[in-house]
């Protein structure tokens, strides 16, 4: 690294002080080495893909001469198929936090399962994250992606033609291992179809904005067919945009450009996973994404069940670290080395994106909440009010993707920290009876601003961390860590307001509801101000990123 960054031909992995998880060197790391399992013909016969380029550099930092090639449309196409992904991942989610009571009663769900079409959607997706993405580095990124967004239509529709609560859960549970087997290809396509510089910082950005826009489509469009035509109908109508588009990535995405393997996929397969590590780290978060789900709605921590099934999570969890460390012993393939944790960047920004995910989640959730059974709003004008977060967040995701390159990461995470943590803070110390404007508009504006700052930020540096034929694996973990997220602040903030609540007293149902509001927005800011702390020092280190290479020959 060092002979690579004193040259004028620096990346911005140099600048992270990232280490490489493929070195030419001899180390001690198991994927610093040449593995056991590699033999010399295969070393031999397989044609390197950077032979023309310098030492030093990835496929990730030079795409193949067909994709620097590509015209300026076909780029926009690949990055808006990319983020239609993302919209169509949290679409679903919105048309359910708005139109809940609705598919409830339609579809016969009790009060004790009305959280689960949408916590099981999370559990499904959190557990394959890993899996999928370690799988699609394999036998390619486009076939897995297309595999996934084909099933998501199945399982869509199937949810718009379901007829019992049980239906409805279990085709969201398909509907989560669906998608996990697309989003982590995203960073693979955009880091191997763009190379170091602006093109790969707006794909990000862009990206970045599907998420939000999507949640608020979501909530706009399923408040909407909720009082006119019905829920169900938007499930029909995203299932038949979805597959246009996918029907449309079949030509528009570039095809996997990897270098040519003697082996089997079936015999990589077996042997280039880490399977144990994966099923490990997958069981354990699995569990505990299923408990934290549970408890927010019919179990209790208390329960003996509860107590084994975290216990046994905790234990896997625990247990995974000494896996990998294992496995680099061995010179055998690790699914996320343990070194990795060691660089100050890297598990700064993977703490900050845990807990920045999980305030943006909250507070949607809780706001929508908070207009619908406080303020008596209808589902629709629930929905409308969310507008403003939705351009906030579109409007941050293009800024980032612009001051990437040209300001300090440190000073970015920061400044977004200070101002998203506003966002609680004013739903936390408003009037049950507040106007929109006063308190609720400012909050949805300022709310996204930090999240969607760290998700152009947080790809960088992630998928700088892995080499480019592990690229896939990359947006697994990135994906993972704000799953992760998303479903432990849910469950947190879950428990807190309802504990809360029940100890209030207070005189009327808007007020009790209130209160526990109150300590659940209260719990989001000390998360919000965490996340100061950790950019401030986490990323002192990170300098500038995505900078485009130069081209010296």
């Amino acid at each position: 690294m060092a002979g690579i960054s004193s040259t004028t031909k620096s990346r911005s992995a140099d600048a992270l002080n990232l280490p490489p998880l493929v070195s030419s060197s001899e180390t001690n790391g198991a994927l610093e080495k040449q593995p056991e399992w590699s033999d010399e013909k295969r070393e031999k016969d397989t044609p390197d893909p950077n032979d023309n380029v310098e030492a030093g550099e990835s496929n990730a930092d030079n795409p193949t001469l067909a994709t620097r090639k590509l015209s300026t449309a076909r780029r926009v196409s690949i990055i808006a198929i990319l983020a239609s992904l993302y919209v169509i991942n949290t679409f679903g989610t919105g048309i359910l936090v708005a139109a809940l009571p609705r598919v409830a009663l339609d579809a016969r769900l009790s009060e004790a399962l009305i959280l689960w079409p949408i916590a099981v959607y999370n559990l499904a997706a959190g557990c394959l994250l890993l899996i999928f993405g370690a799988v699609a580095d394999i036998i390619g990124t486009k076939l897995m992606w297309l595999t996934g967004t084909y099933l998501y239509i199945v399982f869509t529709l199937a949810i718009g033609f379901s007829r019992s609560g049980i239906q409805v859960i279990m085709f969201r549970t398909f509907q989560g291992a669906s998608i996990a087997m697309s989003l982590p290809t995203t960073v693979s396509f955009i880091t191997n179809t763009f190379p170091k510089g602006n093109w790969r910082n707006v794909a990000f950005a862009i990206v970045g904005i599907g998420s939000p826009l999507g949640f608020a489509l979501g909530l706009v469009l399923g408040g909407v067919f909720a009082d006119t035509i019905g829920w169900r109908w938007a499930y029909y109508i995203t299932a038949i945009i979805n597959f246009l588009i996918s029907t449309s990535a079949l030509w528009l995405l570039p095809n996997d450009h990897h270098a040519y393997h003697p082996d089997s996929r079936m015999r990589r397969l077996t042997r280039d996973i880490d399977w144990v590590g994966a099923i490990i780290i997958s069981a354990g978060l699995g569990l505990l994404l299923y408990i934290l789900a549970a408890i927010t709605s019919s179990l209790r921590i208390r329960d003996p069940q509860a107590i084994v099934l975290l216990l046994l999570s905790v234990s896997l969890i625990l247990l995974f670290p000494f896996w990998m460390r294992y496995q680099t012993r061995r010179n055998r393939p690790a699914l996320i080395p343990n070194r990795l944790w060691r660089n100050a960047v890297f598990s700064s920004i993977c703490a900050c994106v845990f807990l920045s995910w999980a305030a943006m989640n909250c507070i949607q959730y809780l706001t929508t909440l908070f207009f619908q059974q406080i303020q008596k709003t209808s589902a629709l004008e629930s929905s409308l009010r969310f507008i403003p977060h939705v351009c906030s967040g579109v409007f941050i995701n293009v800024l980032t993707g612009y001051l990437v390159s040209r300001v300090h990461i440190q000073k970015l995470a920061v400044i977004s920290a200070v101002v998203t943590a506003a966002s609680p803070a004013l739903m936390a110390t408003m009037h049950i009876n507040s106007n929109y404007w006063f308190a609720p508009f400012w909050a949805l504006v300022l709310s996204p601003i930090n999240p969607d700052t760290l998700f152009t930020i947080s790809n960088l540096v992630i998928s700088d961390a892995f080499p480019s034929d592990l690229q896939s694996l990359a947006g697994g973990v990135f994906s993972e860590i704000g799953q992760f997220g998303n479903s432990v602040g849910l469950a947190i903030i879950a428990v807190i307001a309802r504990s809360v609540s029940e100890q209030s007293g207070a005189p009327t149902h808007e007020a009790w509801l209130m209160v526990g509001f109150r300590a659940a927005f209260w719990t989001i800011f000390a998360g919000c101000m965490a996340i100061i702390p950790l950019s401030f020092f986490g990323l002192r280190k990170g300098g500038l990123i995505g900078k485009k290479i130069p081209n010296i020959s």
